[in-house]
């Protein structure tokens, strides 16, 4: 009978590497991590590369503002062709503003001589009576505050912090929006006087 010899010191030892174990369950385990690890690693972002931005950014002139009446009738809020403008930030802010056609005017008395310096520290309102001061009003609009475009991108949420109305500070305006190459609709219903109203903003891209 031949017997085989003792393997000791250094032999024994990589013979015993040769051999080493792992058991199943471990190595099922350890493969599911490196797999896990693999689809994350690969999710993530680029480092240092930022997430795409919304495509509204920007600016964005005025170029009509119609509303269709139940009866399929057309009325036009601000004039056939009123001023106006719309700015979103990357940081998450607005503003809009919004002229009427045509626009309003002060008396010449109250624009005769005028220059920069004075216009800065003037109260052109002083004189005006209150016929005038409505129709002001009534021709110029604007807010400003926080925008959140939705996951689908096909509606916003205006967040009124400032507003040429004191009663809209606080609330959320809803809407509708489409970009098709440079435009942009806005659309939304609207109640004038208790008539409601399908109301579509148009806007261009400013250059």
């Amino acid at each position: 009978m031949i017997t085989q010899p003792k393997r000791t010191g250094q032999a024994q030892y990589k013979w015993s590497l040769g051999r080493t174990h792992i058991p199943r369950p471990q190595m099922a385990r350890t493969r599911l991590l490196f797999i896990t690890s693999a689809i994350a690693a690969a999710a993530m972002p680029l480092h240092g590369q930022a997430p795409p931005q919304p495509a509204i950014i920007g600016t964005w002139l005025l170029e009509s503002i119609v509303d269709t009446l139940p009866n399929g009738s057309v009325s036009y809020w601000m004039g056939e062709h009123p001023t106006g403008a719309i700015v979103y930030s990357a940081s998450g802010y607005m503003s809009v503003q919004f002229m009427r056609d045509p626009r309003p005017s002060l008396p010449p008395r109250a624009t005769s001589g005028a220059d920069a310096a004075s216009l800065a520290g003037a109260d052109p309102f002083s004189e005006l009576g209150a016929e005038s001061l409505r129709d002001l009003l009534q021709g110029y609009y604007a807010y400003f505050g926080r925008y959140q475009v939705s996951a689908a991108g096909d509606s916003i949420a205006h967040f009124v912090e400032i507003s040429l109305r004191p009663s809209e500070v606080g609330v959320t305006y809803r809407r509708e929006i489409q970009i098709e190459g440079t435009r942009l609709f806005i659309t939304l219903a609207a109640n004038v006087n208790g008539v409601p109203r399908h109301r579509v903003l148009t806007w261009r891209r400013a250059p």
